[in-house]
C-alpha cells in the first residue's frame, strides 16, 4: 500500500515538475532516433548526426513556447510516426518506414490490420508504455497552464543552436557504410520518415488519377496465329510465397508433393521478384513495365488489356480485396472480372475464402465461353496470418498454434507457413489438372508477388516490404506449365522453355513469355525476354526500391546472410 501512494507521489510530482517533463518529452521523442544511431550503419559521424540534429529540433520546438504540454499534444502526429516506427523496429530492424510502407497501410484492407496487429503485441505495448503516460502528462500541463521558467527555456534554446550547428557540421563527414554516401532526407530521422510519408502521398495522387491518365492508351496488339483451336493462357500470380520454402526447390519438407509430381512443369531455379511489396510487384506482373520503366505505369494498360486487342476474352478472378491500385485497375479492364473476398457489412472484416474457390469459377467461365481465353488468377496464397490460408486438412506440419509473432514461436510460425504453401500446392495441382482434363490447349505461368521473412537468421527479420530486401523476400516460385494438347500443338516453346530453366529471370519476362506464346504482335512486346523464343537473352535484373528507382541486386544493401544463400543456391547475383 506505501509502495502505492509513494508511485502516485511520484508521479504526481513529474506532473506538477515542467523541467523533469521537458526532460521526459525529450526522451520519449528521440528513443527512434537513438536506436537509428546505434544500428544503422553509418560511420562515427554519421552516428552523431543521427542523434544530435533530431535532438537540436526538439530543444528547439520545446523551448520556444512556455506551455510544452501543448507543443506536445500538439505533436501527437510525431508520437504516431515514432510509435509506427518502433513497430517497424520490431519487424525489419534498422530501416525507416518506407514509402511502400505507408502505401500498404493505405491499401490494406481492415481484416489483414487486425490479424497483423494482433501479433504484434510486444511491439505495441512498449509504444503503449511510452507514449500513453507522454500523452496524459502533456494533457495535465496543458490544463494546468504549468510553464517552464523562461531562464530554463533560454538555455534549452542556445543549446538547441549550438547541437544544430555542431551536428550540421558533423555531417559534412558523415557517410552511410552501405552506400558511401549521406543524406538528410535517407540516412537521418525523422526527416525520411517525412520525406517518405510525402513521397508516398504523392505518388497516391497519381495513382488515383491512372484512369485518366492512361485513357488513351493502345498497345496496338493483334493476333498472327493461323490456328483454329482454342487455346487457354493461365497467369497464376501467388502472394507472399518463397522458393525457399518450396519443396520442388530443395526445401528439406514436402510442402510440394503434388507440383512435384506435375508433368510438363518447368520450375525456373533462379527467379527474383522486382520489388518485396505487393502493389509494386504485382502491378508489373500484370502490365508491360518494369523496374527500369516503371515510371510510364501511369500512361500503361495492363496485361488483360492486349489480349483483349488481340481479340482474346479476357477474365480476371480474384480472391483478394479491392484497394483502388494499380492491381484493380489492370484487373478490371478484363472482360470478365470477379472478385472473391467479400467483406461483411457489420464488421467490415473480409470473410476468407480458399483459394480452391477460384477454380469452379475459372472452369464455368471456360465452358460458357467460346474463343482463345486469357485468364488471371490472383490467389491469396501464403499471407499473414498464414493459419487463416489453410483448412484443417492441411495442418500437416504441427504444432501451429501461433500466439504471437517472436524468436520463441518461430517454430509454430514455421509450420502455419509451411501448411500455407501446403495448400498452395493443391490449389495449383487441381487448377492444372482442371484445365488437362478439358483437353483445350493451355498453358500456365505461376509465380509470386515476393517471399517472406520468418526470422531466418540473426537479424530477425519478419514479413516483407522492408526498404532493404532479403535473399528470402526476392527468391520466388516461378513455374510453366504446359497442357499435352498445348505441346502438341507448340513443341518448340515447350522445348525452348526447358532450356532457360536455370537461368537468371525476374517478373519482367512475364508480359513478354504469355503474349509471345499467345503469338500476339505489339510494338511492346521484347521477344529477347519470352523464355519460349530463339532470342531470349538474359540481362542484369534490376530491383525496384523504395523509391521507385532502378537498382542493380547487387546495390540492394543485401547483407552477408543474404550473399551465403545466394551462394549455396548457386543464383546468380
Amino acid at each position: 500500500m506505501q509502495e502505492k501512494i509513494q508511485r502516485r507521489s511520484l508521479l504526481g510530482r513529474l506532473s506538477t515538475n515542467p523541467v523533469a517533463l521537458f526532460y521526459i518529452y525529450l526522451v520519449v521523442n528521440m528513443v527512434p532516433s537513438l536506436y537509428f544511431a546505434l544500428f544503422q550503419p553509418l560511420n562515427l559521424l554519421g552516428k552523431a548526426t543521427v542523434f544530435l540534429f533530431p535532438l537540436s529540433l526538439y530543444l528547439l520546438v520545446f523551448s520556444l513556447f512556455k506551455n510544452m504540454g501543448r507543443t506536445q499534444i500538439l505533436l501527437f502526429p510525431v508520437l504516431f510516426i515514432h510509435a509506427f516506427q518502433i513497430v517497424l523496429f520490431y519487424l525489419f530492424g534498422e530501416d525507416v518506414i518506407a514509402v511502400d510502407m505507408y502505401l500498404n497501410v493505405a491499401t490494406t484492407n481492415t481484416s489483414e490490420i487486425t490479424e497483423l496487429l494482433g501479433s504484434l503485441l510486444p511491439s505495441i505495448a512498449f509504444v503503449c508504455i511510452l507514449y500513453i503516460p507522454t500523452i496524459v502528462w502533456a494533457i495535465l500541463q496543458w490544463k494546468r497552464k504549468i510553464y517552464a521558467p523562461k531562464l530554463f527555456r533560454h538555455k534549452a534554446l542556445i543549446a538547441g543552436v549550438a547541437i544544430l550547428f555542431g551536428s550540421l557540421l558533423l555531417s559534412l563527414g558523415a557517410k552511410n557504410t552501405n552506400r558511401n554516401a549521406f543524406a538528410f532526407t535517407v540516412d537521418v530521422y525523422p526527416i525520411n520518415a517525412y520525406y517518405n510519408l510525402n513521397f508516398a502521398i504523392n505518388k497516391w495522387k497519381k495513382v488515383q488519377a491512372y484512369p485518366e491518365t492512361s485513357k488513351d492508351f493502345t498497345f496496338n496488339s493483334t493476333s498472327a496465329s493461323t490456328k483454329d483451336q482454342r487455346e487457354i493462357f493461365v497467369l497464376i500470380v501467388g502472394e507472399t510465397s518463397r522458393a525457399h520454402n518450396w519443396q520442388v526447390y530443395g526445401y528439406d519438407r514436402p510442402t510440394t508433393p503434388h507440383l512435384s509430381q506435375q508433368q510438363n512443369t518447368i520450375f525456373y531455379q533462379d527467379a527474383l521478384t522486382q520489388s518485396n511489396t505487393t502493389h509494386k510487384s504485382v502491378s508489373m506482373i500484370l502490365s508491360d513495365v518494369n523496374a527500369t520503366n516503371y515510371a510510364e505505369i501511369y500512361q500503361r494498360k495492363g496485361i488483360a488489356q492486349a489480349f483483349k486487342e488481340a481479340g482474346f476474352t479476357t477474365i480476371c478472378l480474384s480472391n483478394q480485396s479491392e484497394n483502388h491500385s494499380f492491381i484493380e485497375y489492370f484487373t478490371k479492364e478484363a472482360d470478365i472480372y470477379q472478385t472473391i473476398r467479400t467483406t461483411d457489412p457489420k464488421t467490415r472484416l473480409t470473410v476468407n475464402r480458399p483459394d480452391e474457390d477460384l477454380i469452379p469459377i475459372m472452369m464455368n467461365l471456360i465452358e460458357k465461353t467460346t474463343g482463345n481465353l486469357f485468364i488471371v488468377l490472383h490467389s491469396y496464397g501464403s499471407h499473414f496470418n498464414y493459419k487463416e490460408r489453410y483448412p484443417l486438412a492441411y495442418q500437416k506440419f504441427t504444432p501451429d498454434n501461433l500466439t504471437a509473432v517472436s524468436r520463441r514461436q518461430k517454430e509454430q510460425l514455421v509450420n502455419t507457413y509451411d501448411n500455407s504453401i501446403s495448400y498452395t500446392d493443391y490449389f495449383l495441382s487441381s487448377t492444372l489438372q482442371a484445365l488437362q482434363e478439358v483437353n483445350i490447349p493451355s498453358l500456365v505461368l505461376y509465380t509470386s508477388d515476393h517471399g517472406e521473412d520468418l526470422f531466418d537468421d540473426d537479424r530477425g527479420l519478419f514479413l516483407h516490404s522492408s526498404p532493404t530486401p532479403s535473399y528470402y523476400q526476392l527468391h520466388i516460385p516461378f513455374f510453366l506449365w504446359f497442357s499435352d494438347s498445348f505441346i502438341e500443338e507448340h513443341p518448340e516453346q515447350y522445348h525452348l522453355a526447358q532450356q532457360r530453366k536455370k537461368e537468371p529471370i525476374s517478373t519482367h519476362v512475364i508480359f513478354h513469355t504469355l503474349l509471345d506464346a499467345a503469338e500476339i504482335q505489339t510494338p511492346y512486346l521484347k521477344r529477347e525476354f519470352s523464355l519460349v523464343h530463339p532470342q531470349f537473352k538474359a540481362i542484369p535484373r534490376q530491383y525496384l526500391n523504395d523509391h521507385d528507382q532502378a537498382v542493380p541486386y547487387q546495390q540492394m544493401n543485401l547483407k552477408e546472410e543474404d550473399f551465403e544463400q545466394i551462394k549455396k543456391l548457386n543464383l546468380k547475383k
